[in-house]
């Protein structure tokens, strides 16, 4: 199902929710993801399914010059224009292939963002398990969509393609696969303006 997905994703990687820069709709959703990560600098961030690294430079920016950004796609397409957003600075790096494939050192990570992927896993327990592992104690988890989960898992049904099972699970389901890895959640919102917003730790 993953080389699927990438061929998916190549052939969304024009698409304005894949590429265009972020609007006025867009930016109050964007400064709330922000606020809830607090302070980046010094940081070392992974973001998986970073796209075309529209979040990701701006998270290169967050963690400054002492901080590191892994990004990383299954989307060839996705991943080569997103090495040309972010440029050759020394503190972010993208990588094609699935998050678990980086091999990352375990309670190497400060932070995680999942922007508008986590329903894009083929195995969300795993994923969530990997993370908890690659977090150092206490390191915080945000899952993120300008959406709301009833608006996400509609879009994806209605495609009717690779991505038609592809959803956020209800609460009750992903606060538990959360406890089962050893993570709380300190922040939870899912809101039709504002989409869907989680912290966890």
């Amino acid at each position: 199902m993953t080389e699927e997905k990438a061929v998916f994703f190549d052939s969304q990687v024009d698409a304005d929710w894949a590429d265009a820069p972020y609007g006025a709709v867009e930016r109050p959703k964007l400064d709330r993801l922000f606020f809830r990560c607090g302070s980046l600098e010094g940081c070392r961030v992974l973001e998986p399914g970073c796209g075309t690294g529209r979040l990701t430079e701006l998270l290169a920016s967050a963690v400054g010059p002492d901080g590191f950004v892994h990004a990383c796609d299954i989307s060839l397409q996705m991943v080569q224009k997103a090495q040309k957003r972010v440029g050759s600075g020394g503190n972010v790096m993208v990588y094609h292939g699935a998050m678990e494939d980086l091999d990352l050192p375990e309670g190497s990570l400060d932070m995680v963002v999942c922007h508008q992927v986590f329903p894009h896993f083929d195995n969300k327990p795993r994923a969530l398990e990997y993370i908890a592992s690659a977090l150092r104690p206490f390191g915080k988890l945000i899952i993120a969509h300008f959406e709301c989960r009833d608006v996400i898992n509609d879009v994806h049904r209605k495609a009717g393609t690779v991505v038609e099972y592809d959803n956020i699970p209800e609460e009750n389901e992903m606060l538990a696969m959360l406890a089962s890895v050893g993570m709380k959640v300190r922040y939870y919102s899912d809101d039709r303006e504002m989409g869907y917003l989680l912290e966890a730790y």
